[in-house]
């Protein structure tokens, strides 16, 4: 079965399996960088929020064998474990005090987001755009982030810069920077997926000679961030006594170096290439250029 006949199957055999209560439908949902999912909504007159339940992971289980019953009880049991969830209202996540506590920053490629910046509130960085969420967390539904959009803006009478200046001052504080040796980072990694020993894993980009490191966050989650707070930068260059290159290697994460180490910043553009190539899922995927941060003007610009 082709994946468009699919989601017809798989939409028409959950409408019979629930009551005539529950509107059944699937939606094309925009993610990072244009990305579509489709996504299952099972809802009640009276939800005012529902699970999206993704089928393009769905489709592959089931190219992977299992059974139309099989995927239809498991998403069913998707639904019904979420059923707490479906009864918070809205104004039980979000208020103003709410959004200046908790609204963090992320960074994504401004060229391949256009559509989703026409409806959220952003600041243009080069060729990025920084974006807002807010950090939520429910007893019912555990830890989540709400985009910030336009329309928040009207409904709790706070402007961009308002919302760009709590943003700043949160990240900090909820999503501590972190930065570090690119080794230690993948040893952390490493651990994670069970080697047993630093020895286990391999390492041939750095150097005693061309040391490289990663500017992160403490959860390891939309820490490239970062790349736009120029006084995180300020540290790090101070630290490291030189001008530094900044490759975005995901939205995660970027790697930096010291500028006076690499008279060529070209070569560095062909690694971030080859990387976001070969290792960054579409999703993730943050931006190709290479940026500088100046110690002297203390600004981050393109390099290549």
């Amino acid at each position: 079965m082709d994946y468009s006949n699919f989601l017809k199957t798989i939409t028409e055999r959950i409408r019979e399996r629930v009551s005539d209560e529950y509107t059944v439908e699937t939606h094309a949902m925009r993610k990072n960088n244009g990305v579509m999912l489709d996504s299952l909504m099972i809802r009640r007159p009276d939800d005012m929020v529902c699970p999206n339940i993704y089928l393009n992971d769905i489709y592959r289980w089931y190219l992977d064998g299992a059974s139309m019953d099989q995927l239809t009880d498991r998403i069913l049991d998707t639904y019904h474990n979420a059923a707490a969830a479906m009864q918070i209202r809205a104004e039980e996540l979000i208020t103003p005090e709410i959004i200046r506590r908790q609204v963090v920053r992320r960074l994504i490629n401004y060229e391949k987001n256009r559509d989703l910046l026409a409806n959220v509130p952003h600041r243009r960085f080069l060729d990025l755009a920084l974006i807002y969420y807010v950090m939520v967390h429910n007893d019912r539904m555990g830890e989540g982030a709400i985009m910030v959009r336009n329309d928040f803006l009207d409904l709790y009478s706070m402007d961009a810069s308002e919302i760009e200046e709590e943003a700043c001052q949160n990240t900090r504080s909820l999503l501590p920077a972190d930065f570090l040796r690119i080794s230690d980072l993948l040893r952390e990694f490493g651990e994670k997926c069970g080697a047993q020993s630093y020895s286990d894993i391999t390492l041939e980009e750095e150097s005693v000679e061309s040391p490289l490191y990663v500017l992160t966050n403490r959860s390891r989650q939309f820490g490239a961030c970062y790349m736009a707070d120029t006084e995180v930068l300020s540290g790090i260059a101070g630290r490291l006594e030189s001008d530094v290159y900044i490759l975005p290697s995901s939205v995660h994460e970027c790697m930096i170096v010291p500028a006076e180490q690499w008279e060529d910043p070209s070569a560095l553009s062909e690694m971030v290439r080859e990387i976001n190539r070969t290792q960054v899922s579409e999703e993730e995927y943050l931006s190709n250029t290479i940026y500088r941060f100046r110690r002297e003007t203390q600004k981050v610009e393109t390099a290549v």
